[in-house]
């Protein structure tokens, strides 16, 4: 008899919860050898019979004990599977599910990634002791099922895991009152009482995460994560909400961390919400990404952004300057070459920068700057994955993702062959814009709280705030430099405020802000004027090739005089 099959919607939320812990995939087989549940790569099979292709399960049904495998194919363990030479995995974990002395199932944890199988293994003791209970939680839930007892068991076999888990957990009933928190739910709640209800306020989503408010006990919690929603026997008197969060303040550290000192910040205004809705879309599969915009806008954060969020998260992400390296020494940067390759290169030979990412990320800024030569063969590593070094005659299979960034047009440079044409498709399969920050100034508030904070714990002050006449003039100001340059002007201004002042004033900042404002009541010149007016129509029109004509044309000139200008005034 299946007994998994009685608790099927609830087996699916417990592989979940586990892959959610340990942050690999699993799989649940039942006692016929079917997949019933799945997470990650593993989902898309579900329901599909796998006696042929579980050598380990057959074991584990037969030894009733769980089998710890951290080299497949070279295990002892696997010297008798006949398709070991078709592994891919890098670790597996598989627990028996046990009732009545029976084994009615098998947990699998799979691991295919290298990265995710040394962070296990830096847990493994935890991890496999919270498997193996998890193992014994299904089979008291068929043991519930059956019997119709009590669940009292449930918050001792979680108890003492939970409690080493870093996310908040909570497990409330049907009224919404708290059966079962971790200590560091504890610390951010305070005391539980009895009879005091979790009251879910609103939820959204953000950053492929659940976003919710929800009060308890006059306190209201901001929170990022997800809730799991699950009914014991089939019966709405015992309907569970499982809660597993961070907090958002912590959240938003936590993603802060993954870049240091140019850490992510997270922007409120439209234009930037709707980007990081698209980076979430994005960041989980293997397209190329374009990311266009002017210069200081943070093209580089938005890549790792992606990067961060992707199933290449654990690998490097390297940034490489196109237009910072010499034309003659590209190839040999991109690709590296072999000892000996040509006169004056390292005996030892080089690795590349590609090499340097495999498993990781490109990113590739400046990417118009790019010669034409080395376009085609970054044309062959995104449509074959492989690169050659300098010197060699052996290609290199290598897994790694490719993001770009231009402040350039690249149709432009398509059109007068500065730019490859199938490159260019390649590339911008999916395109992200990053808008000017004129074009977003409720942006500006976040960060100058940010970069005010960043500054006063790096110089050692005390905390300053922005008076509102600065506050104002930058809102008025254009920051032609961008977040780079906002960035830059608040540092200055730490510099110069003095220990006893609170407030950033006017006189705090740079000297170029005041000529700026006296500019500003000057006459425009001639120029400026004709700037001002292919800016407008810019705006009106678009950057496309035939927008560009219709601007020329209603300039009264050349298609040819408008590019000129438009070099001219870097439009």
């Amino acid at each position: 008899m299946n007994f998994l099959n009685f608790i099927l919607d609830d087996v699916k939320k417990y592989s979940e919860i586990v892959s959610k812990v340990i942050n690999i995939d699993v799989e649940i087989m039942d006692s016929s050898f079917t997949r019933i549940a799945g997470t990650g790569t593993l989902k898309e099979k579900v329901g599909l019979n796998m006696k042929d292709e579980s050598h380990i399960y057959h074991q584990v049904l037969k030894t009733k004990k769980t089998i710890i495998i951290f080299e497949p194919r070279e295990d002892t363990h696997c010297f008798t599977c006949q398709k070991k030479a078709l592994c891919k995995e890098e670790l597996e974990i598989s627990t028996p599910i046990i009732y009545q002395d029976e084994v009615i199932g098998v947990i699998g944890l799979i691991c295919f990634e290298k990265d995710k199988k040394y962070d296990f293994i830096e847990k493994k003791d935890l991890y496999i002791q919270f498997l193996e209970q998890i193992s014994k939680f299904i089979s008291y839930k068929v043991y519930v099922y059956l019997s119709s007892l009590q669940l009292k068991r449930d918050n001792e076999i979680l108890s003492n895991i939970i409690d080493r888990v870093q996310d908040i957990i909570i497990l409330t009933n049907r009224k919404n009152e708290i059966e079962l928190i971790n200590k560091k739910g504890k610390n951010i709640l305070g005391a539980i009482y009895k009879d005091e209800k979790i009251i879910l306020k609103t939820s959204s989503n953000f950053l492929n995460q659940k976003e919710f408010n929800f009060l308890y006990s006059g306190k209201e919690i901001s929170a990022i994560g997800d809730i799991f929603t699950f009914s014991l026997e089939k019966s709405e008197e015992l309907t569970k909400t499982l809660f597993v969060f961070k907090e958002i303040s912590e959240f938003k550290n936590y993603l802060l961390s993954f870049h240091g000192n140019s850490s992510i910040i997270l922007l409120e205004s439209p234009q930037m919400q709707d980007i990081y809705s698209h980076v979430s879309k994005v960041a989980k599969n293997d397209t190329s990404v374009l990311i266009t915009g002017e210069s200081g806008t943070g093209k580089e954060i938005i890549a790792k952004q992606i990067h961060d969020l992707s199933s290449y998260s654990n690998g490097p992400f390297i940034t490489v300057n196109c237009g910072a390296i010499p034309e003659s020494l590209m190839e040999s940067e991109l690709f590296g070459y072999t000892k000996g390759a040509f006169t004056g290169a390292d005996p030892k030979g080089k690795i590349g920068f590609f090499e340097k990412a495999n498993n990781g990320t490109i990113f590739l800024d400046e990417i118009g700057e790019m010669p034409l030569q080395i376009q085609v063969k970054i044309l062959r590593v995104l449509q074959d994955k492989k690169i050659t070094p300098i010197g060699s005659r052996t290609e290199k299979q290598i897994n790694v993702r490719i993001i770009a960034a231009t402040n350039k047009n690249l149709e432009e440079e398509v059109e007068k062959r500065n730019f490859r044409q199938d490159l260019f498709y390649r590339l911008s399969v999916f395109p992200i814009d990053i808008p000017p920050l004129r074009e977003r100034k409720k942006d500006i508030k976040t960060l100058v709280d940010f970069f005010i904070k960043k500054y006063y714990i790096s110089f050692q002050k005390e905390q300053k705030e922005i008076s509102t006449d600065v506050y104002q003039y930058f809102l008025e100001y254009s920051w032609p430099g961008n977040i780079r340059e906002l960035k830059n002007t608040i540092e200055y201004c730490m510099n110069m405020i003095e220990e006893n002042e609170k407030m950033i004033d006017l006189k705090h900042l740079p000297p170029k802000f005041l000529g700026n404002k006296e500019k500003d009541e000057k006459i425009k010149t001639l120029k400026e004027l004709e700037k001002e007016a292919i800016s407008n129509l810019l705006k009106i029109y678009g950057n496309s090739s035939e927008a560009k004509k219709i601007i020329a044309k209603s300039l009264g000139i050349g298609i040819a005089t408008l590019y000129r200008k438009l070099n001219s005034y870097n439009l």
